[in-house]
């Protein structure tokens, strides 16, 4: 009781499933993203799956749906990045491969990515074009073979 003689209202958390909804009705999440939401907030994990079943069947939660949106969203990276960022959220090796073959050749995407970079470059000696190049593509998550072959065609074709 609080010195004013009145008590102080303590709110009860909501039943698992109605705040798992209410969850992955704000944002697109994973399973695994969900999961750890709920029990982060403290809800029991027993009582979480049932609730994370329900909303596979009502199509709430769908792990294929969130790999896609997340390739998409990343499309101007590398397949390491994309496949780094579906591993965080905890999506199965699968529906890395689905977003993947979704998405335009890794090749093609590296060579947009330079081509819009090499604009910036333009006043520059052709060797410190190719390193800043390398260096793009790599922070953004492209191979090494991949860089190598598009820094040849894009430097060679800019000459």
């Amino acid at each position: 009781m609080r010195a004013d003689g009145l008590r102080k209202k303590t709110k009860t958390p909501p039943p698992v499933y109605e705040r798992a909804l209410a969850l992955a009705a704000r944002r697109l999440r994973s399973t695994s993203d969900l999961r750890q939401k709920l029990l982060n907030e403290g809800y029991d994990g027993d009582a979480i799956e049932p609730a994370l079943v329900r909303l596979k069947e009502v199509h709430l939660l769908d792990d294929a749906r969130v790999a896609q949106a997340i390739g998409q969203h990343y499309k101007d990276r590398g397949n390491r990045f994309i496949a780094h960022k579906l591993k965080a959220k905890g999506l199965a090796v699968d529906e890395h491969t689905a977003a993947l073959e979704e998405l335009p050749d890794e090749f093609e995407r590296a060579l947009a990515v330079a081509e819009k970079k090499l604009h910036s470059l333009k006043a520059l000696d052709a060797r410190v074009v190719r390193q800043k190049l390398y260096q793009h593509l790599a922070a953004r998550g492209f191979g090494g073979g991949v860089i190598e072959k598009v820094v040849r065609r894009v430097v060679s074709a800019s000459s």
